[in-house]
């Protein structure tokens, strides 16, 4: 027969175990928040990253040079595309918006994709499209 002080005893070791137990669950759950959240955020980034650096149309004709700040200098001529100087770009569901720097938008929201690693191509709403190689 087990005394009443060992029953305690045992129940209170059975508690501390379910306890630990909880607060295992609760901090691999927060680890994996974290991780998740790493995950997501590393994608959006890692898109963005794709477009730094000086991009030529195929013709050599104009060229856009993506900075890390968000600015984009455009010089030359990018197909049918009337833009020239630097802008503001964003990047959002496989689309690109150009804004210009005094704070009115330029109106231009494109769709782009990247064929390769160096090669990427704008397409308006229209359907004409630019093909851009990094340099």
């Amino acid at each position: 027969m087990i005394s009443l002080y060992k029953k305690r005893k045992m129940d209170n070791t059975i508690n501390r175990g379910i306890k630990m137990k909880k607060q295992k669950q609760f901090a691999l759950v927060g680890i994996m928040l974290v991780i998740l959240t790493t995950i997501s955020l590393s994608g959006c980034l890692d898109e963005k990253s794709k477009f730094i650096g000086t991009w030529t149309t195929s013709g050599g004709d104009g060229t856009m040079t993506f900075n890390n700040d968000n600015k984009v200098t455009v010089t030359g001529q990018l197909g049918d595309l009337s833009l020239s100087g630097t802008y503001t770009w964003a990047v959002a569901d496989e689309k690109i918006t150009f804004t210009s720097e005094s704070g009115g938008s330029a109106g231009i929201t494109l769709d782009y994709r990247f064929s390769t690693d160096n090669q990427m191509i704008l397409t308006g709403s229209s359907g004409g499209s630019i093909t851009l190689t990094k340099a």
